[in-house]
């Protein structure tokens, strides 16, 4: 942060914030991120983000006043109701967002790298682009570059849950990410964990969900992917590093008690889909191999000890080495398979 807050010469206790409580900051001008002006400095109603060298920790404002040089000292109102310019558009994968409609109490983020841009305040949730900024007060007409002026709640806030968006990583001080680190001596980072436990009995027809996402394109398509869940384990470090073992999604399910329960499945597979254009390839599984293969490359590896259903035994005495279970409406059959 500037020398302006530097506590050299300070003692604990001693206030130095300005106006209303702190909410008037005083920053020199090279240390704001706002609009594109000719002059390339600040002008007095710009929205504005403090960036102090480090990442970006969603503190904003607007200029009360203009600059002439990089450090001449702006005083900058963190709270307040601005009249502001913002775009009626949302994040879509592509930095310039698609053209949405902002009603009363929607969010509003700032743009970190405006550039070029004179209007930087949208309705993008894209936070490895954007910072949040505050709410709007009244209703944004859906463009994606002709701003509308509107009332804004200027309100820091740090990155995290907004309107149903999570932005966090680990392992680097880049924008967006959190250190997870866990004991130096044995780490046991965990991104998200949640534990639930219902306080009365489970009924029929009732449900409990750890994760449910439902992803819904409504709209006539011309291409694309619509995928609901992606899940990626990456190793790239020293050609000769190893660990243990890499696993994209692990699947655990304990019927720890012994209580009844019809079905104990790790994944349930529903394929489903109303009469239209019959797709070129339907499957429950699609497997995509590339890379460098393994000293032993699998479709499907199974624990000897462990085989679901299977066993080494030759199922119909014709010297296979081991079967596998396959359940087909309620009857069981085998897949046998054999030695190399």
């Amino acid at each position: 942060m500037p020398a302006l807050y530097l506590a050299t010469g300070r003692t604990a206790g001693e206030e130095c914030s300005s106006t209303y409580e702190g909410r008037h900051i005083t920053i020199e001008e090279t240390y704001l991120v706002h609009p594109y002006h000719a002059d390339g400095f600040v002008d007095k109603g710009d929205p504005c983000i403090i960036d102090g060298g480090g990442d970006y920790a969603g503190l904003v404002g607007v200029a009360l006043n203009s600059a002439d040089a990089a450090t001449d000292l702006i005083a900058l109102d963190t709270e307040g109701i601005w009249f502001l310019n913002v775009l009626g558009r949302t994040s879509d994968g592509t930095s310039d967002g698609i053209a949405k409609a902002l009603k009363a109490g929607d969010p509003v983020a700032i743009m970190k790298v405006p550039s070029t841009n004179t209007t930087v305040l949208t309705g993008e949730t894209d936070w490895s682009h954007f910072v949040p900024f505050g709410h709007v007060l009244g209703d944004v007409t859906a463009h994606v570059t002709t701003p509308t002026l509107v009332a804004v709640k200027v309100h820091s806030e740090a990155h995290g849950t907004i309107d149903g968006f999570l932005n966090f990583g680990s392992g680097s001080t880049a924008a967006g990410n959190m250190l997870l680190e866990g004991s130096t001596t044995l780490r046991e980072s965990v991104a998200l964990r949640g534990c639930f436990a219902p306080e009365t009995l489970l009924t029929a027809g009732e449900q409990i969900h750890g994760i449910n996402f439902r992803i819904v394109d409504n709209l006539i398509a011309t291409g694309g992917e619509i995928t609901c869940a992606e899940f990626k384990a990456v190793r790239d470090e020293e050609t000769d590093a190893s660990v243990s073992s890499m696993t994209a999604l692990k699947i655990d399910t304990d019927n720890k008690n012994g209580g009844i329960a019809p079905f104990v499945r790790g994944i349930d597979i529903m394929m489903e889909g109303a009469p239209g254009t019959t797709p070129a390839i339907r499957s429950a599984i699609h497997v995509n191999s590339s890379g460098t293969a393994g000293t032993k490359e699998c479709l499907l590896e199974l624990e000897a000890a462990t085989t679901c259903g299977g066993a080494a035994a030759d199922k119909t005495g014709g010297g296979k080495t081991a079967a596998i279970s396959v359940m087909v409406a309620g009857s069981q059959y085998w897949i046998q398979l054999y030695a190399a």
